[in-house]
């Protein structure tokens, strides 16, 4: 099955050297769409805490530090970035604005699969 999270076809992450481990991808998608919370490294990149994440980081999100917080800032929601709170505010679908991210996300990937 397809992501619903796009990373970007993989032509489009290998040709700009943005290869995102497929376990951060998935920790991504969990937190974007289900708000679930993410592991200390993700969410210290969400909140801008950049000498954390670097410090706690595995060595593949080491070694793609640059692709993972490049792809957050040009991608992910501004609403669910930039500090601590607004990770919480994005898990606890404060004033539903994961949810419309979600039916906005989800209806893209409808019909991006019915136009295959």
């Amino acid at each position: 099955m397809a992501n619903l999270i796009e990373f970007d076809t993989e032509y489009e992450l290998k040709h700009m050297g943005m290869e995102i481990p497929a376990h951060t991808q998935e920790t991504i998608e969990n937190y974007l769409m289900h708000g679930w919370k993410p592991g200390g490294f993700v969410e210290s990149l969400l909140a801008k805490d950049y000498e954390r994440a670097i410090t706690i980081a595995d060595t593949a999100n080491r070694q793609r530090f640059w692709s993972i917080a490049t792809w957050i800032k040009d991608w992910a929601p501004e609403n669910s970035r930039g500090s601590y709170d607004a990770v919480n505010n994005w898990c606890n679908d404060t004033d539903g604005i994961r949810t419309k991210f979600v039916n906005e996300t989800e209806k893209k990937f409808i019909w991006k699969v019915l136009k295959e």
